[in-house]
């Protein structure tokens, strides 16, 4: 553990320490009514005596005139019960001490309904009545919270005090009799133990109320639902309820004291399956759960109708059936690893034994004392700290499980990208060396057709472990998760993709070497259902190059993976320019380049081979801006297909095509035509043909003046399409060529099913058409079929005069290349038009121009 962990870690030992001394101090403070009533503080003698009216018909004079009835024992001998009956209690005082006494009588049951204290002198001679209990009126509440008398007693004197109750419920009424400052001490410990309670307790359905808006969990409403019920419990048991409500609400709660011990037990259950979670799993248990619950519902509901001596019985049973139910509940949970349950199972070892205490001590099998009074508050009170403790456990649980999830992939449970991002810029702050290495399962994506995507996960796990293994024997492969024992180096990127980092700073071939050996140590088999897979694998690497963007660093290893694929060694390193990387910056810069007319139109001369004379122009695409101009026509082509502005390219081509043809026609070449490539993207433009028309009259440009050159790759992807936009085309009148003719595996069937005007031959089969044969004849073939077609015919890529003589031999209609232009602006193209000197000499005996 880290130096800097054991001193925090100290600090909080200390601050607990120091909450502890708090505690002990204020508990010490506290903790001594009970053991200081009048007869252990002063020389008064007490007697006591009882007698139970079954029948609630004996009267005060009844009782005073037959002392026969009475049983001479100690009030904690009286048997105290649920039935509806009166309850005669007589306590006789004894002053020995030559001072007289101020005594205070405290009664402390603040729920009983009438209780009567009649103070008699040593003759029976009635010296005072007084009437307490919730049912009676213009009582302060003071006296309903805390049941009191004070008299005084005279020196060497003898007093009686008579106690009648009657009751419905809980009649057990524990009487002492307290010295002026010992009562004072009895109200002070009781409001402070009250106040600790109430203030704890909200507290925490505060802290609560803040997690559940934070967090959006039910359970933290239930739990303040738990918390709400314990207070208005306790407030009625304890009578310090008439502080919190209005004194009719309070009043109300007495009488329904049961309905109120049900809200506790339903509250308790009900967190204790949120909790845990039950919930989710919808198991048996959570069956019976759910069952218990209806049924204190309805036995709730029902005790509002019922006496209290009848329901509460009942209650006592159910709480036997809440506690089975709760242990089984967290007794699977434990068994099954349930991670923050620790601190809930500790919870209920004070409430279980706080909640035991209240009812041995209302029967009698505990004695009355200020601990057993309020051990059930005490119980709740620690209840709830823990719980707190236990929730916080549980909201760390929770953000450890979705850091979790948001770095490992959900199937193979490996590490994902998040993971490597969060490796990468770790590594660029320390500056340290950053290579990423892919390692690609060949033709993954076609085994997905042929595998379960269960059986899919697996052999990316398997691969995955075995990958690993290789990768822990070099130190220069860093660990992308030191929190946990494993380890790991290795990150699904899904697709059979996986990535390492290496941070040793090496020449490349020496990391080739190293993967090369790697991957020559992974599986070549791998065995499905009797099926033997062969495994091949590629590998892709990036270094970090000028930008330090992760994503720029990903897709270049991307790049080099791809580029893998047709490397005989099945390796490939990305190389650093920037200008490889294609990304959503540059594409919206080129889509405002579009908008605001800063691409250009190039134009390579199309030479009508009978008479050397330009006939048409290619358009090719330039960005002249110097920040990328160095941009290759295709890369901008990719960039617009993959960013979706292709079709708005293509307009703004077609476009600025006709412009230039309306300046041609003006400078007097009339007969001037310009060829604009399609892609298979345009086809998907609305309307295409009706948006060319309207640019041709807007332009008044003759339609026959512009080409449309087609790929196979347009072919490929919708034939359909394709064959009713060259109709469409053709009915306007303008010539559809087909594109680099014979390089496609299908260019004889294209020529059955489209209209086409003209061929055009790719440039791969002119470079060495003199020392070629095969070539030769796959041309003059081409040049033959066309012309019986009615074809005109155009050849690319001439650059030299040889290939042009051996053309125009040939029959060739039109050519283009090097030898007479290279792509040229607009303006420069209409100064080769004006000159056409190089074209003067294409038939001059000089072989060298």
């Amino acid at each position: 553990m880290e130096l800097r962990t054991l001193r925090y870690h100290a600090i909080a030992v200390a601050i607990l320490i120091f909450i502890f001394f708090i505690i002990s101090t204020l508990a010490s403070n506290l903790v001594v009514p009970t053991r200081y009533t009048i007869d252990k503080t002063a020389p008064m003698y007490l007697d006591y005596a009882y007698y139970i009216d079954e029948t609630k018909t004996k009267t005060f004079d009844t009782i005073i005139n037959q002392p026969e009835l009475l049983t001479h024992q100690p009030f904690s001998d009286v048997p105290w019960s649920f039935s509806q009956q009166n309850y005669w209690l007589f306590l006789d005082l004894e002053n020995k001490s030559l001072n007289k006494q101020n005594v205070v009588a405290h009664f402390d049951n603040p729920m009983v309904d009438h209780l009567t204290v009649y103070r008699l002198d040593k003759n029976n001679k009635l010296i005072e009545t007084y009437k307490l209990g919730d049912k009676e009126e213009a009582l302060s509440l003071f006296e309903y919270s805390v049941p009191h008398i004070r008299f005084l007693v005279e020196r060497k004197s003898s007093q009686r005090l008579v106690i009648k109750i009657d009751t419905i419920g809980i009649s057990k009424t524990p009487v002492n009799l307290y010295r002026d400052k010992e009562f004072i001490d009895l109200v002070r410990s009781q409001t402070g133990i009250w106040g600790i309670f109430v203030g704890v307790l909200l507290m925490a359905a505060l802290y609560n109320l803040v997690l559940y808006f934070g967090i959006k969990d039910r359970v933290y409403l239930i739990y303040i639902g738990y918390i709400v019920s314990a207070i208005t419990l306790m407030g009625a048991v304890l009578g310090f309820g008439f502080y919190l409500w209005p004194k009719q609400w309070q009043l109300f709660i007495h009488e329904q004291i049961v309905f109120s011990n049900y809200g506790v037990a339903f509250f308790t259950l009900a967190f204790c399956t949120m909790f845990l979670r039950y919930h989710k799993d919808k198991c048996w248990r959570y069956k019976m759960s759910i069952a218990l619950l209806w049924l204190m519902f309805t036995l709730a509901v029902c005790s509002l109708f019922i006496p209290e001596n009848i329901a509460a019985p009942i209650f006592f049973g159910v709480m036997v059936l809440l506690y089975i139910t709760c242990i089984i509940l967290i007794y699977n949970k434990l068994r099954s690893g349930f991670r923050w349950a620790k601190f809930y199972v500790l919870s209920w070892i004070p409430l279980i034994f706080g909640a035991a205490v209240q009812p041995m001590e209302l029967t009698g099998v505990l004695p009355y004392t200020f601990a057993t009074r309020h051990a059930f508050l005490m119980a709740i009170l620690c209840e709830v700290i823990l719980m707190a403790m236990a929730l916080a456990d549980r909201v760390r649980y929770q953000r450890e499980r979705a850091l979790y999830h948001a770095t490992h992939t959900q199937q193979t449970k490996l590490l994902n990208s998040s993971k490597l991002k969060h490796a990468f810029m770790a590594l660029q702050v320390q500056n340290r060396s950053t290579t990423l290495c892919l390692i690609k399962i060949r033709h993954f994506n076609s085994l997905n057709t042929i595998i379960t995507p269960s059986q899919g996960y697996a052999l990316i796990k398997y691969i995955a472990k075995e990958l690993e293994l290789e990768l822990s024997h070099e130190r220069e492969f860093i660990n992308l998760d030191t929190d946990l024992n494993t380890s790991p180096r290795v990150v699904d990127l899904n697709s059979g993709v996986f990535a390492c980092i290496s941070t040793k700073t090496q020449h490349q071939d020496i990391l080739e070497e190293l993967l090369k050996k790697i991957i020559g140590n992974l599986p070549k088999l791998y065995e499905i259902k009797g099926l033997n897979l062969q495994l091949n694998y590629s590998i892709g690497i990036s270094f970090v190059g000028e930008s330090n963007d992760f994503e720029y660093w990903l897709k270049r290893g991307y790049l080099a993976l791809k580029q893998a694929k047709t490397s005989l060694s099945n390796i490939s390193s990305a190389p650093n320019e920037n200008n490889l990387i294609m990304d959503v910056a540059l594409a919206a810069k080129l889509q405002k380049a579009i908008k605001t007319n800063q691409l250009s139109l190039y134009y390579q001369p199309q030479i009508n081979l009978r008479d050397n004379q330009v006939s048409g122009a290619e358009a090719l695409l330039r960005w002249p801006d110097p920040k990328f101009c160095h941009l290759s026509i295709e890369e901008l082509i990719t960039l617009a297909e993959h960013t979706g502005i292709i079709n708005e390219l293509t307009l703004w081509v077609i476009e600025q095509a006709c412009k230039d043809i309306m300046t041609l026609m003006q400078r007097g070449y009339p007969d001037h035509t310009i060829s604009v490539n399609l892609s298979a993207k345009n086809l998907t433009i609305n309307n295409l043909a009706e948006k060319i028309e309207n640019i041709l009259i807007k332009y008044q440009v003759p339609a026959q003046l512009l080409k449309f050159e087609l790929t196979e790759s347009a072919f490929v992807e919708s034939q359909e399409s394709l064959i009713q936009l060259v109709d469409e085309l053709n009915t306007l009148g303008i010539k559809v060529v087909l594109d680099d003719f014979g390089t496609g595996y299908a260019s004889l069937n294209y020529l059955v099913n489209y209209h086409f005007s003209e061929l055009k031959i790719d440039k791969s089969f002119i470079f060495d058409l003199l020392n070629n044969n095969t070539h030769q004849v796959i041309v003059q073939t081409a040049i033959d079929m066309a012309h019986n077609l009615g074809l005109s015919i155009t050849i690319e890529g001439v650059e030299t005069q040889e290939i042009h003589q051996l053309l125009k031999s040939m029959n060739a209609d039109r050519a283009q290349g090097y030898l007479y232009a290279k792509a040229l602006p607009y303006s420069d193209y209409l100064h080769f038009l004006k000159s056409q000197y190089n074209l003067k000499m294409l038939d001059s005996s000089f072989l060298n121009l």
